[in-house]
C-alpha cells in the first residue's frame, strides 16, 4: 500500500517537490503540536494569556532574525518552554524604568541588524539579498516596538513584550557566537526527515 501511494505521488510530483511537501507537513505538525502542548502547560500555570502575547511578539521578530536551532523535537520544545517561561517570569519580577527599556530596545534593534539572521543548517543558505532583507525587517520590527514604547509608557503586556525581545536578542547573540564556532548541527536533519 505504501509503495503504491509513493508510485502514484511520483507520477504527479518530482522527488524534490515531495521532499518539500514532507518538510512543510512535518514542520506544521511539529510546530502545531508544540504550540498546543505549551498552551496547555502555560494554562495550568494560569499564564495562557501571557503565553499567547509572548508567542505573538516572538514570532514577529524571530521569523526574520532566526536564533538557536535544535535538531530534535524535544530539544526545541524544552528550549521554547524555558525561553517563554523565563520571559514571563522576568516580566512579573523585574521592571525597568521606561527610559531604560527604551534604550535597551533601541540597542536591540541595532544588535539585530548586526547579528541577524541566524538560520538553521537544515535550511538553504540565504543569498546576500535575502540576508539583508531579513535583517532589515527584523530590525524594523524591533524599532517599531521601540517607537511604541517611546509613545506609550504604560500598556498591557509592556513588560512582557520587553523581556521577550531581550531574551530573543540574547539567544540570537548566543546563536551567532555558537555558529561562528561552526560546531553545531553539522548534518543532523533528524527532525525534518520523514520517509515516504
Amino acid at each position: 500500500m505504501k509503495e503504491e501511494i509513493k508510485e502514484i505521488l511520483l507520477r504527479k510530483y518530482t522527488e524534490r517537490e515531495l521532499a518539500g511537501m514532507r518538510y512543510v507537513y512535518t514542520c506544521l505538525l511539529y510546530e502545531g503540536s508544540k504550540f498546543l502542548l505549551l498552551y496547555a502547560i502555560f494554562s495550568l500555570f494560569r499564564m495562557d494569556h501571557e503565553y499567547l502575547a509572548a508567542i505573538a511578539v516572538l514570532l514577529s521578530i524571530r521569523n526574520f532574525s532566526g536564533g538557536i536551532h535544535f535538531s530534535t523535537y524535544w530539544g526545541c520544545f524544552l528550549f521554547t518552554f524555558f525561553f517563554l517561561f523565563g520571559a514571563v517570569w522576568a516580566s512579573r519580577t523585574i521592571a525597568l524604568p521606561p527610559p531604560a527599556q527604551n534604550a535597551v530596545l533601541l540597542s536591540g534593534a541595532l544588535i539585530l541588524f548586526c547579528t541577524g539572521p541566524v538560520t538553521s543548517d537544515n535550511r538553504p543558505k540565504l543569498t546576500a539579498r535575502q540576508h539583508l532583507f531579513y535583517k532589515s525587517i527584523g530590525c524594523a520590527v524591533t524599532f517599531l516596538y521601540f517607537l511604541l514604547f517611546l509613545c506609550e509608557e504604560t500598556f498591557t503586556y509592556r513588560n512582557l513584550i520587553f523581556w521577550v525581545i531581550v531574551f530573543q536578542i540574547l539567544q540570537l547573540i548566543a546563536a551567532k557566537i555558537y555558529k561562528k564556532g561552526d560546531h553545531h548541527e553539522k548534518s543532523n536533519t533528524e527532525c525534518t526527515r520523514v520517509p515516504l
